[in-house]
């Protein structure tokens, strides 16, 4: 039965928000609203600029028209207050009416005059389609329309149109002159912004429909450039992922020619290189300690046949009657019994930070707080010592179960032990060689005396023994569980050795 089960992406783990192509898509998104929005303003602007000049044109040309044809001695013939309907308000109502069913646009025509008061003016007609009326004689404000006062000296009309609960309007003004060349009164139009209403409507449909098709394409935009990251990213990360535990035959593998295409070629030369490094290190880690195999493969090149001074702690160790019992075996139970013997003893030695130096045949030669630092060298070594004995007696268990304890059987012995002599002092650690070749090694009296110290057991009886120095360096509770030796003399030493026993 197959699985529904979807494998989760390690993308999955950001939130929407975090992802790059969402970041992208909103960079870019919202550039391209922000010139869209500018672009729709300045179209706007001067589309309804236009459309509004053309307005105040036609509706100066209305005003100064009708202002023209009006007869102003007539008009001063009728008292300012007066309200009667005189024939001449039913010839200009008759005259805007036809002028306002010839314009569908109009709304209203109106003739004001002035008083003694610069802003408070008389109607002498208001003619309103299909609304309330002005009486003529009625009094009218205009100290709140500066445009309007200006109509009485030249012909003007409004910059903005007034909206209110019946609509947009606009109106023009165009004064009336007697024979004189004073201005009696001014013949206003008011005009239904009809036009600028529909251009703002069609404008901003056009502006919203686009901006809904770049939404769109945005959006489309977005999810290609989503799939065209997702796939690679998962891939990388998952790689990556890999690589850092230590699955270094892990590759991203994609054909592409892109960045991603490029990454992937160099990730995969990364892996590589990280698996031959990996494959170098630890073969080298086989001919060498692995400390020392990590610090000379972390100095690359920069390898120096100059050493350092260092005070460490000196482990040597050799099998007891090795050259006696190994006669009587056959070279490969010789290579195998020590291959198992320097498996075990090498392992404890790292477990507890030593380093090992070298193999002498039979024999180990190793080095606590070189080339790492370890702050109680002497009390870990001798603790290794201690466990490798151990370890060897584990060792011979398993060689009776094999019959390989026959071979050392037939010479006497009953068991394979060991000899160890830990000694404390100062070193020169570093590579010996040359620049073609060359090992890491300690050098100076303290090997050798560490060296005399495991030959000394055989005269003693003993299977480890410690000098004064690495004494010196012990808690009391190790101290209390070793035997006094006192000073020997040992051989290539002019000065004794105080030593001990565990």
């Amino acid at each position: 039965m197959k699985s529904n089960h979807k494998e989760s992406s390690p993308l999955d783990q950001l939130k929407i928000w975090q992802r790059f192509h969402i970041r992208l898509t909103v960079l870019y998104g919202g550039a391209v609203f922000i010139c869209l929005a500018v672009t729709a303003l300045f179209f706007y602007k001067i589309s309804m600029q236009s459309e509004l000049e053309h307005l105040q044109k036609r509706l100066l040309m209305l005003a100064t028209n009708l202002a023209d044809s009006i007869d102003a001695d007539a008009i001063n013939k009728i008292p300012l207050t007066s309200d009667e309907i005189t024939p001449l308000h039913e010839k200009l109502k008759l005259r805007f009416q036809k002028t306002a069913n010839r314009d569908p646009d109009i709304e209203t025509i109106y003739i004001l005059r002035p008083t003694a008061e610069p802003t408070n003016l008389r109607f002498l007609i208001d003619y309103v389609k299909g609304g309330k009326t002005g009486q003529p004689g009625e009094l009218y404000d205009a100290s709140d329309v500066p445009i309007l006062l200006k109509g009485f000296k030249t012909p003007s009309v409004e910059d903005v149109p007034y909206t209110d609960e019946f609509g947009t309007t606009l109106s023009g003004y165009a004064p009336i002159f007697n024979k004189e060349g004073l201005s009696i009164a001014l013949v206003g139009i008011d005009v239904k912004a009809t036009q600028l209403e529909l251009m703002k409507r069609n404008i901003l449909n056009v502006i919203l429909s686009i901006f809904g098709v770049a939404a769109l394409l945005i959006a489309i935009i977005s999810l290609i450039i989503a799939k065209s990251l997702h796939t690679p990213l998962t891939r990388i990360i998952k790689a990556t992922d890999a690589i850092t535990k230590g699955e270094l035959n892990s590759s991203i593998g994609m054909v592409r020619n892109d960045e991603f295409g490029l990454m992937s070629d160099y990730f995969d030369e990364m892996a590589k290189g990280l698996k031959d490094r990996e494959f170098l290190r630890a073969t080298f880690g086989r001919y060498v300690s692995e400390s020392v195999a990590k610090a000379l493969l972390a100095n690359g090149s920069n390898l120096s046949l100059v050493g350092e001074e260092r005070i460490v702690t000196i482990l040597f160790c050799d099998i007891r009657d090795y050259t006696t019992f190994s006669e009587q075996m056959p070279p490969i139970q010789i290579v195998k019994m020590l291959n198992q013997y320097l498996e075990v003893m090498s392992a404890t030695i790292d477990k507890h930070h030593g380093c090992v130096i070298e193999f002498i045949g039979d024999a180990i030669l190793a080095v606590f707080n070189a080339p790492n630092n370890v702050a109680d060298h002497s009390e870990q070594a001798l603790l290794c010592a201690v466990e490798m004995r151990k370890k060897l007696k584990e060792l011979n268990e398993m060689w009776k179960t094999l019959d390989m304890a026959d071979y050392w059987k037939r010479c006497g012995i009953e068991q394979i032990t060991c000899r160890t002599g830990i000694h404390s002092g100062l070193v020169v650690a570093g590579n010996l060689g040359s620049p073609s070749r060359m090992k890491y090694s300690v050098i100076g009296d303290t090997v050798n005396v560490a060296a005399r110290l495991e030959t000394l057991n055989k005269e003693l009886d003993t299977d480890i023994l410690i000098s004064d120095e690495v004494y010196s360096y012990l808690p009391q509770s190790m101290r209390n569980k070793l035997s006094d030796h006192g000073e020997i003399k040992i051989k290539g030493r002019e000065q004794a050795v105080h030593i001990y026993s565990i």
